[in-house]
């Protein structure tokens, strides 16, 4: 796991923690282990960490005003802040995507507006 990673997961588990709590993060976390997406690959498994996201905070008609999507954004935006990164997406975003443009930034040591 290299440094990136390691601070995207602080990031995602700093996130979690302080919207839902120690037992209910945990609770997320034992789920995505069972769909085969443990914490460790969560940096590899974005896409899969994303729908199980949506899976875990329900969908369409059950779901709270896009919980996932604003989790997410929340994330983006922190982890952002942690790179000297300016966040200012004001629309929908595709969290996979964006972290994989973060990471490209990060490994060239480049930061930049997105």
């Amino acid at each position: 796991m290299d440094e990136f990673e390691r601070l995207l997961l602080k990031t995602i588990d700093e996130t979690l923690r302080y919207t839902f709590g120690d037992v209910t993060t945990q609770a997320i976390y034992d789920y995505l282990e069972k769909k085969s997406c443990p914490i460790s690959e969560i940096p590899r498994k974005l896409n899969t960490f994303s729908i199980e996201l949506r899976m875990i905070l329900g969908t369409g008609r059950r779901q709270i005003l896009g919980s996932a999507a604003i989790l997410e954004k929340t994330i983006l935006k922190k982890l952002c802040l942690k790179l000297g990164i300016e966040f200012n997406e004001k629309g929908p975003v595709v969290f996979s995507d964006y972290i994989k443009k973060l990471r490209e930034v990060y490994n060239h040591g480049k930061v930049r507006k997105f």
